[in-house]
């Protein structure tokens, strides 16, 4: 009896077929059950789905049904899979409609290369490998919690009627965004990767609009999985900001905007972000602090900064060598985010003077841009804040802080000449955004040039000046002169000074010095631009008024205490110029404010302005900014409408 061959081939293969594991990596090594799935329940159990691996020449089984969706989805991508696993974000994909995964898993825990984790992982082989990538939980060094545990969602049905109790729709998402792309991020591009997050978005509104996120007791997988909540987090969050930046009435932009912050923050409680943040996790953080800045509560904003950038520190997001098992574009995407985060550690210590957290050893400047010329607004705000976090280093100022000074100088001036022509000069502007990104840079290098003069404000003219220091305090007159000045041209074409807490302290500070340093107290051009600036914020508020506006409902309504009694300060002394001509040689007083003469329910109601004789100008400046302040009847400053503090002068 004869056999056909191709029936006996048939008959080799399916045996063959028989003998091919079933098991996941992981599970045939530790020789345990495992269901076939990717990943599979035994991985999830043990709290490491990223290792959950099958061998190429075999696809993991599929979920039936709706199940088939979620395991497709809920495949997380191990960072450390070899490259040639990774696919290419441009090649389309069975998962084209939903998020791409960011290739940062979210239960990687950096450890220094000095570390006992990194030391087992680094010799591990054969066996011990297991035992090596299990080593951070062994020691108590990785956390175990899947999902948050101080909500009550406790299955997954409760965590899935929350998340879509704060879902965007979209129409909020078709309006805000917008103000967020055009308004906000310019000026602080905090997304890494915008044209990736624009593409995600698109994803969320088709779904949307399908039904996908609608039915309360139906789970859609796909969006059910930490990633797809962090990405709405996300969302949320720059919606919180494009709220900030909208043209609504101050009362209602307000609440929109702390709503949209709530739903954001909501979201990433759902997403378990304090025990597996990820890359979106990370971005949506540092805009919500961003806006709560901005919203004048900066304290605030600074611890929220600590903890997000503790977290980063988690990912390995500060040091370049944790990134290498990661895709280049990745790569890319995570050194854009961490020159973000040190951006905002930057200048939220350049207006405190506190020390910062970020460092910058673990993402060396590329040489190509190191030589670059034509440098754009974004390139040269990451070098300047760099340069920033230099200044605010307890050693700048120093025994020999004059030449640190000029040293900084001159690295803040050659920075400048290597940005594009529209930056250096606004004549060159041809754009209105150019015009935009010109200002902005003026207003940000500016306050940096006067922190780096203040050494030599401090000093008396009284004093002997060494020509070293008469520089200084000549470059110091010219950078708050510049800085009021960007801000006045900036806030008549834009409502982003107005809306940016650190513009807002940039412009107050600048113009606050101006009026309490004996050099430029009683120039002319001085007193003009003191008075221009609080014009305008008087203006707003007069305008908000006989629009119908209450005392409390006002757009300076935001300003946080430390602006109010700036700008009280600044509002008592031009009325005190105005009355008294200070002579030229009268001993600095405090720009003729003499706290005796200020009304008194002003002063108990505001800040103990102290003694300002033989004080220099930047210490008094201090005491305004950061000094304490009493209820006045029960209304603290950021309470009061700037109309009633103007009627105090």
């Amino acid at each position: 009896m004869s056999v056909n061959h191709d029936e006996v081939d048939r008959v080799l293969r399916l045996k063959r077929q028989e003998r091919e594991p079933k098991a996941c990596y992981p599970c045939r090594k530790r020789k345990v059950k495992c269901d076939g799935i990717q990943p599979c329940r035994t991985c999830l159990k043990r709290n490491h789905p990223q290792i959950c691996t099958f061998d190429a020449s075999r696809a993991p089984r599929r979920r039936e049904g709706s199940q088939a969706a979620n395991a497709q989805s809920a495949a997380s991508v191990s960072p450390r899979r070899i490259q040639s696993e990774v696919p290419n974000p441009g090649t389309p994909t069975s998962q084209s409609t939903a998020l791409r995964p960011d290739y940062a898993a979210k239960d990687y825990s950096y450890s220094g290369d000095n570390s006992l984790v990194s030391i087992l992982r680094s010799r591990a082989s054969g066996s011990n490998d297991t035992m090596a990538r299990e080593v951070g939980s062994v020691l108590g060094l990785q956390n175990t919690f899947s999902i948050y545990p101080f909500m009550d969602q406790k299955t997954p049905h409760d965590r899935w009627k929350s998340l879509l109790s704060v879902l965007p729709q979209r129409n909020e998402v078709l309006k805000f965004f917008h103000y967020y792309r055009i308004t906000a991020y310019p000026f602080n591009p905090i997304l890494a990767d915008m044209d990736r997050f624009e593409s995600d978005l698109c994803t969320y509104l088709n779904a949307h609009a399908s039904g996908e996120l609608r039915d309360q007791g139906r789970i859609t997988e796909r969006w059910a999985t930490d990633k797809s909540i962090g990405h709405i987090s996300l969302l949320l969050a720059t919606l919180a900001a494009g709220a900030h930046y909208s043209d609504i009435d101050y009362p209602e932009r307000l609440e929109l905007a702390t709503n949209f912050a709530r739903r954001s923050f909501h979201a990433l409680r759902l997403a378990n972000f304090l025990f597996r943040p990820s890359l979106d996790i990370i971005q949506a953080l540092v805009i919500l602090g961003n806006t709560i800045q901005n919203m004048g509560q900066s304290d605030a904003a600074w611890a929220l900064l600590g903890t997000t950038i503790r977290l980063a520190q988690t990912m390995g997001l500060h040091t370049e060598r944790s990134t290498i098992h990661l895709p280049e574009y990745v790569q890319a995407k995570v050194r854009k985010l961490w020159s973000t985060i040190v951006w905002q550690d930057s200048l939220l210590c350049l207006c405190y003077d506190r020390p910062p957290i970020v460092t910058l050893t673990g993402w060396p400047l590329e040489n190509s841009l190191l030589q670059k010329q034509d440098l754009s607004y974004r390139e040269v705000m990451h070098f300047l804040t760099r340069l920033g976090l230099d200044i605010i280093r307890p050693e700048f100022f120093g025994a020999s802080e004059a030449d640190r000074s000029f040293e900084a100088l001159e690295q803040i001036d050659n920075l400048y000449q290597r940005g594009k022509s529209h930056l250096q000069v606004r004549e060159n502007c041809v754009t209105f955004q150019e015009h935009l990104e010109h200002l902005a840079l003026k207003m940000h290098s500016s306050f940096c040039l006067s922190v780096v003069c203040r050494p030599a404000m401090k000093q008396s003219q009284c004093q002997p000046l060494l020509m070293q220091t008469d520089i200084l305090r000549a470059r110091a007159k010219g950078s708050l002169i510049d800085a009021s000045r960007a801000f006045l041209d900036f806030q008549a074409l834009s409502v982003v000074p107005m809306r940016s807490w650190s513009m807002v302290h940039t412009v107050l500070s600048s113009t606050l010095l101006l009026c309490i340093w004996e050099e430029t107290r009683n120039d002319p051009e001085c007193r003009d631009l003191q008075q221009r600036v609080i014009d305008i914020f008087s203006s707003v508020d007069s305008q908000a008024s006989e629009e119908g506006g209450s005392g409390s409902e006002n757009e300076g309504q935001w300003l946080s205490a430390r602006h109010i009694r700036a700008l009280v300060t600044l509002r008592g002394a031009l009325d005190r110029q105005q009355d008294v001509s200070v002579p030229e040689n009268e001993a600095w007083t405090g720009a003729g404010l003499n706290p005796a003469q200020f009304p008194a329910s002003l002063l108990n109601g505001f800040f103990d302005v102290g003694n300002p004789l033989d004080t220099s100008p930047v210490s008094y400046l201090d005491s305004i900014m950061n000094g304490k302040y009493l209820p006045m009847n029960g209304v603290t400053p950021h309470m009061m409408p700037f109309s009633l503090v103007r009627n105090q002068n």
